[in-house]
């Protein structure tokens, strides 16, 4: 049976006053997957309800994860973000939750952690993790844009170029059986000055530990610009710089076409990992064709599933 609205506002009020009741001094418990979702809200700074779900806490019911949430909200750790309008947009970490966090994490050479733009960060976390939040292979693995921005260039990976001077919006390291590529992500949502957009190209001009550079673009318009500046810095690579846009990716997820400098089709993104991961984790990517789940990050529901009758 699902819940009403006014079950909802009955339990958030319930948990309210428990989270009041709470002895002076006494620390909230955090389980260990209280942690995990901590974690991940620093690494991809923001995440809806369904994400969170998706990522940490399938064994469970979709309304249980709404339920832990509210829990950490109570306690401080976690604060719902909203829109212009006033609905829910995303989760983000308060700060007693980054300092949580922060325990757990090597030295940082910058203490922000917030995100500035909650719409971007939720499509790059979607296009970035994608359905990988659902897969989970043990083969991949992310260096967010939280990471690239906060952690010392010392203690990157050593699959990371150890370099600040541009920042994408993450890189992905995929350890296939046949073979080993790090691809970079980028999301632009309005087209820039060409400049900028030649710093960037000239970044990946040698950045060549990279198998392929994946963007997501809002119009022509912006793959034009980006395409200039790549003929700007004299870079003469092909398929390196491949493109999805962004009302195919909101409405087909990983099964959105990548083109690439020609508008050629080079696949859709579920075809392109599954080229990477090998036989036997590509044949359990395939099973997901038609039903991608790369949009639950962009879920705006607060509260998903249903409570007990």
């Amino acid at each position: 049976m699902k819940a009403t609205q006014r079950e909802y506002s009955q339990y958030e009020t319930r948990m309210k006053n428990k989270s009041r009741k709470r002895p002076v001094g006494r620390p909230p418990f955090l389980t260990e997957r209280d942690c995990r979702i901590l974690n991940y809200l620093w690494r991809w700074k923001v995440a809806s309800t369904a994400s969170v779900h998706e990522m940490i806490n399938r064994p469970s019911s979709e309304y249980s994860t709404y339920k832990i949430l509210f829990k950490l909200e109570g306690a401080g750790f976690v604060i719902s973000q909203f829109d212009y309008a006033g609905n829910f947009s995303v989760w983000t970490l308060s700060k007693q939750g980054f300092l949580i966090v922060k325990s757990k994490l090597p030295e940082l050479s910058d203490d922000s952690f917030s995100s500035d733009h909650f719409e971007h960060d939720r499509l790059a976390q979607a296009f970035h993790l994608g359905e990988w939040a659902t897969h989970q292979f043990p083969i991949v693995e992310f260096f967010t844009r939280q990471e690239i921005q906060r952690i010392d260039v010392m203690d990157y990976p050593d699959w990371v170029s150890k370099s600040k001077e541009h920042q994408p919006d993450g890189y992905t390291r995929v350890t296939g059986s046949k073979m080993t590529r790090v691809f970079s992500f980028e999301v632009e949502l309005f087209a820039r000055r060409e400049s900028k957009y030649e710093t960037m190209l000239q970044f990946y001009k040698y950045a060549r530990s990279l198998a392929r550079v994946y963007w997501l673009i809002d119009s022509p318009e912006t793959k034009e610009q980006i395409l200039k500046a790549k003929a700007t810095v004299n870079d003469e690579s092909f398929n390196y710089h491949v493109f999805v846009d962004l009302s195919d990716f909101l409405k087909n997820g990983w099964d959105a076409v990548i083109v690439n400098e020609r508008s050629e089709k080079v696949h859709t993104i579920r075809e392109n990992m599954q080229e990477v991961c090998g036989d036997i984790y590509s044949e359990l990517m395939g099973n997901a064709q038609g039903k991608s789940t790369a949009n639950v990050h962009l879920n705006h529901l607060k509260v998903i599933g249903k409570s007990k009758p």
